[in-house]
């Protein structure tokens, strides 16, 4: 029982609720603007890539082997490599924000992160990474504010 309460400390402890460590040494403009339209969209994978590289290795790795060990090297490490790779990827799915801002006039963002269908204005927190997140309609000049076209 010691150990796992001692775990469960140790792993607490590395939760932070610092500053971002992408943040570090970089500018961080903050600004707003208002969603013009939102459309889903599918990223490109490396999986086949993955499953590739993987099975070279495992082929590679049963050499000194007979026949067997090598394709049966290859199948593992072609199901190990796509494996890691689909899990370092996540899911293919994202969304295409298109953007007005004053300043910086029409711009698109694509992120995974889905936004609720009502809003209207977003913060942009924009240093190594770009963040959006939605704020009170009062940040957005109200004429510019268009509803959303694309139905998600």
């Amino acid at each position: 029982m010691k150990k796992y309460l001692i775990a469960v400390l140790l792993l607490t402890g590395c939760a932070s609720q610092g500053v971002d460590r992408n943040n570090q040494n970089h500018i961080v403009k903050r600004y707003y603007a208002s969603l013009q339209s939102v459309q889903k969209v599918t990223l490109s994978s490396e999986v086949g890539t993955g499953i590739a590289a993987g099975a070279g290795f495992g082929f590679v790795d049963g050499l000194d082997g007979n026949t067997e060990d090598m394709v049966g090297g290859a199948i593992i490490g072609g199901l190990v490599g796509g494996l890691f790779t689909a899990l370092f990827e996540g899911g293919n799915t994202a969304y295409e924000y298109k953007l007005y801002a004053a300043k910086e006039g029409e711009f698109t963002v694509i992120q995974k992160q889905k936004l609720d269908n009502s809003t209207q204005c977003v913060v942009i927190n924009a240093g190594k990474k770009i963040t959006l997140e939605p704020v009170d309609n009062k940040y957005c000049t109200p004429n510019l504010i268009i509803n959303k076209t694309a139905g998600i």
